[in-house]
């Protein structure tokens, strides 16, 4: 080879050094979170961080202002129920269209309902027109003065009465006494879920129906992290599991005539809420 076509480098040959430990640990975090980084960039990051702001500052409220947090939390329950409703409309329209279909023993007698958690009456605007008598259950006797201004402006539902306690004890209503039970929200707030459906079930006369909407956990698996790390707040804060398998516990429950369930997504109302059930139990 002539020395023409020899050249020298000013700058000496890379050579591919062995991969360290601790650069095969940074290369397999990031082979295993780029698929998240993806498929998740589109996500509302600015509502999580504004939930995760506003639980915090709920807690502070809590602990040093309990007066005026109670005040908060009953008008604001309040708030979001209007918000819940206008965005379910539809839905909580066709689920609770299924009592139209129930029918009672003694012709012209209105159908008996029992609502658990019926706090301020948020469901009253559903209910078929001149056709039920509401037996309303809820654990806080405040929401009273809230729930008796909604029965006037729903002169179409009747109350019969209201009962202060919780689903899970409901012993005051004898079995097989009552055509329907509704439950919206409740669910996922009642401190023992098991025990509330059992007593759902022991009140129902055989072929009576639950009718019941919930959130529920997430079957998306980021999603359903970010419900884990958030509910111990959230229900001490607001009450509300994040991350219960409702579907799961009705089925588990033995209505003998069956469950219907419908998994949605109910856009519009806080993201941690979204993933929600709506179904129908047969006694």
């Amino acid at each position: 080879m002539s020395a023409e076509n020899l050249h020298s480098f000013s700058r000496p040959l890379l050579v591919e050094k062995s991969s360290s430990m601790t650069d095969s640990i940074r290369n397999l975090i990031s082979n295993t979170f780029a698929p998240f980084q993806q498929e998740y960039r589109h996500w509302p990051w600015s509502q999580i961080g504004t939930i995760v702001v506003v639980c915090i500052g709920s807690y502070a409220v809590y602990k040093y202002l309990p007066g005026p947090y109670r005040r908060y939390y009953m008008s604001s329950t309040k708030n979001f129920s209007q918000r819940y409703n206008k965005v379910l409309h539809s839905e909580k329209e066709t689920l609770f269209n299924e009592l139209k279909n129930v029918k009672t023993r003694e012709e012209g007698r209105k159908i008996q309902v029992v609502e658990i958690g019926a706090a301020h009456g948020a469901n009253m605007a559903f209910y078929p027109p001149n056709e039920v008598e509401v037996i309303c259950v809820e654990p806080m006797r405040e929401f009273e003065v809230y729930l008796t201004q909604t029965l006037r402006q729903n002169p179409h539902v009747r109350c019969r009465e209201l009962l202060v306690g919780g689903a899970e004890n409901i012993s005051v209503i004898r079995d097989n006494q009552v055509d329907a039970v509704v439950s919206t929200l409740t669910l996922s707030s009642c401190k023992d879920v098991d025990q509330a459906l059992r007593e759902i079930r022991r009140i129902l006369k055989p072929g009576g129906i639950f009718l019941y909407m919930e959130n529920i956990r997430s079957t998306h698996f980021f999603l359903a992290l970010i419900q884990f790390l958030c509910a111990p707040i959230y229900k001490f804060l607001f009450g509300i599991s994040l991350i219960r398998n409702i579907p799961e516990r009705v089925e588990r429950a033995h209505f003998a005539g069956g469950t219907t369930q419908h998994i949605f997504t109910a856009r519009g109302i806080p993201f941690l809420l979204r993933p929600h059930v709506s179904g129908i139990a047969r006694k």
